[in-house]
Protein backbone atom coordinates (compact mmCIF):
# COMPACT_ATOMS: atom_id res chain seq x y z
CA UNK A 1 0.00 0.00 0.00
CA UNK A 2 1.45 3.43 -0.93
CA UNK A 3 2.58 5.35 2.17
CA UNK A 4 4.08 8.81 2.49
CA UNK A 5 4.88 11.22 5.30
CA UNK A 6 3.63 14.77 5.72
CA UNK A 7 4.79 17.29 8.30
CA UNK A 8 1.71 18.58 10.16
CA UNK A 9 2.27 21.09 12.96
CA UNK A 10 5.73 19.64 13.50
CA UNK A 11 4.49 16.03 13.61
CA UNK A 12 5.55 13.50 10.98
CA UNK A 13 2.20 12.03 9.91
CA UNK A 14 2.06 8.83 7.90
CA UNK A 15 -0.58 8.75 5.15
CA UNK A 16 -1.87 5.59 3.47
CA UNK A 17 -3.48 5.93 0.05
CA UNK A 18 -4.21 4.26 -3.29
CA UNK A 19 -3.73 5.29 -6.89
CA UNK A 20 -0.59 6.55 -8.59
CA UNK A 21 2.43 7.53 -6.53
CA UNK A 22 3.18 11.25 -6.32
CA UNK A 23 6.31 13.25 -5.61
CA UNK A 24 7.48 13.62 -1.99
CA UNK A 25 5.47 16.32 -0.24
CA UNK A 26 2.79 16.30 -2.96
CA UNK A 27 -0.78 15.27 -2.08
CA UNK A 28 -1.92 11.77 -3.00
CA UNK A 29 -3.66 11.27 -6.33
CA UNK A 30 -7.37 11.56 -5.43
CA UNK A 31 -8.76 11.79 -8.95
CA UNK A 32 -10.67 8.49 -8.99
CA UNK A 33 -14.27 9.23 -8.04
CA UNK A 34 -15.10 10.85 -4.72
CA UNK A 35 -12.65 11.23 -1.85
CA UNK A 36 -12.90 9.09 1.28
CA UNK A 37 -10.99 10.04 4.44
CA UNK A 38 -10.84 7.13 6.88
CA UNK A 39 -10.15 7.87 10.57
CA UNK A 40 -9.02 5.05 12.84
CA UNK A 41 -9.98 4.19 16.40
CA UNK A 42 -7.97 4.88 19.56
CA UNK A 43 -4.92 2.62 19.73
CA UNK A 44 -5.19 1.64 16.07
CA UNK A 45 -3.72 3.19 12.89
CA UNK A 46 -4.63 4.00 9.30
CA UNK A 47 -3.34 0.68 7.99
CA UNK A 48 -6.18 -1.09 9.82
CA UNK A 49 -8.33 -0.01 6.83
CA UNK A 50 -6.01 -1.71 4.32
CA UNK A 51 -8.45 -4.34 3.01
CA UNK A 52 -11.37 -1.92 3.06
CA UNK A 53 -9.38 0.66 1.09
CA UNK A 54 -8.46 -1.95 -1.51
CA UNK A 55 -12.15 -2.46 -2.24
CA UNK A 56 -13.17 1.18 -2.02
CA UNK A 57 -10.41 2.13 -4.47
CA UNK A 58 -12.39 0.65 -7.36
CA UNK A 59 -14.78 3.63 -7.45
CA UNK A 60 -13.30 6.08 -4.94
CA UNK A 61 -10.06 7.65 -3.76
CA UNK A 62 -9.64 6.40 -0.18
CA UNK A 63 -6.97 7.78 2.12
CA UNK A 64 -6.17 7.25 5.80
CA UNK A 65 -3.44 8.34 8.19
CA UNK A 66 -1.93 7.46 11.55
CA UNK A 67 -2.94 9.91 14.26
CA UNK A 68 -0.01 11.36 16.26
CA UNK A 69 1.22 8.79 18.75
CA UNK A 70 -0.37 5.98 16.74
CA UNK A 71 1.17 3.53 14.30
CA UNK A 72 4.16 5.05 12.54
CA UNK A 73 3.34 8.73 12.98
CA UNK A 74 5.47 10.88 15.29
CA UNK A 75 5.03 11.70 19.00
CA UNK A 76 4.80 9.34 21.96
CA UNK A 77 1.40 10.49 23.17
CA UNK A 78 -1.95 11.03 21.53
CA UNK A 79 -3.36 14.47 20.88
CA UNK A 80 -5.32 15.51 23.95
CA UNK A 81 -8.76 16.25 22.50
CA UNK A 82 -11.03 15.27 19.64
CA UNK A 83 -11.01 18.90 18.53
CA UNK A 84 -7.21 18.95 18.17
CA UNK A 85 -7.42 15.66 16.26
CA UNK A 86 -9.91 17.27 13.88
CA UNK A 87 -7.65 20.31 13.45
CA UNK A 88 -4.72 17.99 12.72
CA UNK A 89 -6.76 16.28 10.00
CA UNK A 90 -7.81 19.65 8.54
CA UNK A 91 -4.21 20.87 8.45
CA UNK A 92 -3.11 17.62 6.79
CA UNK A 93 -5.59 17.77 3.90
CA UNK A 94 -6.15 21.54 3.55
CA UNK A 95 -4.33 21.73 0.20
CA UNK A 96 -5.51 18.41 -1.21
CA UNK A 97 -7.90 18.17 -4.14
CA UNK A 98 -10.81 16.60 -2.25
CA UNK A 99 -13.89 15.79 -4.29
CA UNK A 100 -17.29 15.03 -2.70
CA UNK A 101 -15.52 14.19 0.56
CA UNK A 102 -17.01 11.48 2.77
CA UNK A 103 -15.36 10.93 6.16
CA UNK A 104 -15.47 7.40 7.60
CA UNK A 105 -14.68 7.10 11.31
CA UNK A 106 -14.28 4.03 13.50
CA UNK A 107 -14.80 4.40 17.26
CA UNK A 108 -12.85 7.48 18.32
CA UNK A 109 -12.41 8.23 14.62
CA UNK A 110 -16.19 8.63 14.35
CA UNK A 111 -16.06 11.35 17.02
CA UNK A 112 -13.33 13.10 15.00
CA UNK A 113 -15.42 12.73 11.83
CA UNK A 114 -18.45 14.34 13.48
CA UNK A 115 -16.26 17.11 14.91
CA UNK A 116 -14.93 17.78 11.40
CA UNK A 117 -18.48 17.95 10.06
CA UNK A 118 -19.53 20.29 12.87
CA UNK A 119 -16.56 22.64 12.29
CA UNK A 120 -17.41 22.83 8.56
CA UNK A 121 -13.87 23.85 7.58
CA UNK A 122 -13.73 21.01 5.06
CA UNK A 123 -16.48 20.55 2.48
CA UNK A 124 -17.82 17.22 3.77
CA UNK A 125 -20.84 15.76 2.00
CA UNK A 126 -21.31 12.75 4.27
CA UNK A 127 -20.09 10.97 7.40
CA UNK A 128 -20.00 7.23 8.14
CA UNK A 129 -19.67 6.00 11.74
CA UNK A 130 -18.67 2.43 12.55
CA UNK A 131 -17.56 0.51 15.64
CA UNK A 132 -18.12 1.54 19.27
CA UNK A 133 -19.69 4.96 18.70
CA UNK A 134 -22.21 7.25 20.33
CA UNK A 135 -22.19 9.48 23.35
CA UNK A 136 -23.68 6.83 25.61
CA UNK A 137 -20.99 4.23 24.93
CA UNK A 138 -19.28 3.27 28.20
CA UNK A 139 -15.49 3.70 27.98
CA UNK A 140 -14.77 3.59 31.72
CA UNK A 141 -13.60 -0.01 31.95
CA UNK A 142 -11.27 0.26 28.96
CA UNK A 143 -9.80 3.52 30.26
CA UNK A 144 -9.21 1.97 33.70
CA UNK A 145 -7.47 -1.04 32.15
CA UNK A 146 -5.32 1.14 29.88
CA UNK A 147 -4.32 3.32 32.83
CA UNK A 148 -3.06 0.27 34.72
CA UNK A 149 -1.13 -0.94 31.66
CA UNK A 150 0.36 2.48 30.95
CA UNK A 151 1.57 2.75 34.56
CA UNK A 152 3.13 -0.70 34.45
CA UNK A 153 0.65 -2.19 36.93
CA UNK A 154 -0.97 -4.61 34.49
CA UNK A 155 0.11 -6.72 31.52
CA UNK A 156 -0.87 -5.61 28.04
CA UNK A 157 -3.27 -8.07 26.38
CA UNK A 158 -4.93 -8.09 22.96
CA UNK A 159 -8.66 -7.27 23.17
CA UNK A 160 -10.52 -10.03 21.32
CA UNK A 161 -13.99 -8.71 22.20
CA UNK A 162 -16.25 -7.00 19.70
CA UNK A 163 -15.88 -9.60 16.95
CA UNK A 164 -18.49 -11.93 15.47
CA UNK A 165 -18.61 -15.34 17.20
CA UNK A 166 -17.36 -17.23 14.13
CA UNK A 167 -14.47 -14.86 13.32
CA UNK A 168 -11.61 -16.58 11.50
CA UNK A 169 -8.21 -16.67 13.19
CA UNK A 170 -6.70 -14.75 10.26
CA UNK A 171 -8.80 -11.72 11.20
CA UNK A 172 -7.41 -11.74 14.72
CA UNK A 173 -3.88 -11.99 13.35
CA UNK A 174 -4.41 -8.94 11.14
CA UNK A 175 -5.93 -6.98 14.02
CA UNK A 176 -3.11 -7.98 16.36
CA UNK A 177 -0.46 -6.90 13.82
CA UNK A 178 -1.89 -3.36 13.82
CA UNK A 179 -2.64 -3.25 17.56
CA UNK A 180 1.00 -3.78 18.57
CA UNK A 181 2.15 -0.71 16.62
CA UNK A 182 0.71 1.78 19.13
CA UNK A 183 1.90 2.36 22.68
CA UNK A 184 -0.86 1.94 25.31
CA UNK A 185 -0.14 5.46 26.59
CA UNK A 186 -1.30 6.88 23.27
CA UNK A 187 -4.37 4.63 23.28
CA UNK A 188 -5.21 5.82 26.79
CA UNK A 189 -4.91 9.48 25.88
CA UNK A 190 -7.02 9.04 22.76
CA UNK A 191 -9.74 7.15 24.63
CA UNK A 192 -9.85 9.83 27.32
CA UNK A 193 -10.24 12.45 24.60
CA UNK A 194 -13.14 10.48 23.14
CA UNK A 195 -14.77 10.16 26.56
CA UNK A 196 -14.59 13.93 27.14
CA UNK A 197 -15.97 14.66 23.67
CA UNK A 198 -18.85 12.26 24.30
CA UNK A 199 -19.69 14.08 27.54
CA UNK A 200 -19.41 17.63 26.19
CA UNK A 201 -20.65 17.60 22.59
CA UNK A 202 -24.17 18.17 21.28
CA UNK A 203 -24.41 16.29 17.99
CA UNK A 204 -27.77 17.87 17.14
CA UNK A 205 -25.71 20.68 15.56
CA UNK A 206 -24.20 18.31 12.97
CA UNK A 207 -26.11 19.00 9.76
CA UNK A 208 -24.16 16.61 7.51
CA UNK A 209 -25.87 13.39 6.32
CA UNK A 210 -24.50 10.67 8.58
CA UNK A 211 -24.77 6.91 8.31
CA UNK A 212 -24.26 4.82 11.46
CA UNK A 213 -23.37 1.22 10.57
CA UNK A 214 -24.14 -1.46 13.14
CA UNK A 215 -22.75 -4.98 12.83
CA UNK A 216 -25.29 -7.76 13.28
CA UNK A 217 -23.32 -9.28 16.19
CA UNK A 218 -22.77 -5.99 18.04
CA UNK A 219 -23.34 -6.33 21.80
CA UNK A 220 -26.54 -4.76 23.13
CA UNK A 221 -24.92 -1.82 24.95
CA UNK A 222 -22.95 -0.79 21.85
CA UNK A 223 -25.93 -1.34 19.56
CA UNK A 224 -28.07 0.92 21.73
CA UNK A 225 -25.39 3.61 21.78
CA UNK A 226 -25.09 3.52 17.98
CA UNK A 227 -28.86 3.72 17.56
CA UNK A 228 -29.08 6.67 19.93
CA UNK A 229 -26.38 8.45 17.97
CA UNK A 230 -28.23 7.95 14.69
CA UNK A 231 -31.46 9.21 16.28
CA UNK A 232 -29.75 12.28 17.78
CA UNK A 233 -28.26 13.42 14.47
CA UNK A 234 -30.57 15.66 12.38
CA UNK A 235 -29.67 13.77 9.20
CA UNK A 236 -28.69 10.48 10.80
CA UNK A 237 -29.62 7.07 9.45
CA UNK A 238 -28.54 3.57 10.42
CA UNK A 239 -27.83 0.39 8.52
CA UNK A 240 -26.75 -3.10 9.47
CA UNK A 241 -23.63 -4.99 8.44
CA UNK A 242 -23.82 -8.77 8.16
CA UNK A 243 -21.06 -11.01 9.45
CA UNK A 244 -19.53 -8.48 11.81
CA UNK A 245 -19.77 -6.98 15.26
CA UNK A 246 -17.87 -3.79 16.22
CA UNK A 247 -14.80 -4.42 14.04
CA UNK A 248 -16.49 -4.33 10.65
CA UNK A 249 -13.59 -2.69 8.80
CA UNK A 250 -11.42 -5.76 9.42
CA UNK A 251 -14.14 -8.42 9.91
CA UNK A 252 -16.10 -7.79 6.71
CA UNK A 253 -14.35 -5.19 4.52
CA UNK A 254 -16.15 -6.41 1.39
CA UNK A 255 -19.59 -5.96 2.94
CA UNK A 256 -18.66 -2.65 4.51
CA UNK A 257 -17.38 -1.29 1.22
CA UNK A 258 -20.73 -2.09 -0.41
CA UNK A 259 -22.61 -0.22 2.33
CA UNK A 260 -20.33 2.80 1.95
CA UNK A 261 -20.73 2.63 -1.85
CA UNK A 262 -24.52 2.66 -1.49
CA UNK A 263 -24.40 5.63 0.89
CA UNK A 264 -22.15 7.51 -1.52
CA UNK A 265 -24.56 6.84 -4.37
CA UNK A 266 -27.49 8.07 -2.29
CA UNK A 267 -25.63 11.32 -1.57
CA UNK A 268 -25.00 11.78 -5.30
CA UNK A 269 -28.74 11.49 -5.92
CA UNK A 270 -29.79 13.89 -3.16
CA UNK A 271 -27.11 16.58 -3.62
Amino acid sequence: MPDKYFEVDGVATLVHHRGESTLPGAPPDLSNGGSLLLLHDAGSNGNSFRDLMDRLAVDHSPVSFDQPGHGRSGELDSLTSVETMAIHAENLVENWDLNNLIVVGEGMGAAVALELASRAILNIVGVVCIGAVGQSVDLNQEISELALIASGKARRQFDSTGYAPDTDESVFRKAFAEWVKTDPRAALGARRAQEKWNADTDVSHVKTPTLVIIGEHTEDQYRESSERLADALPLGTKRGLDGAARRGAIENPAGLSLVIDAFSNELEVTK
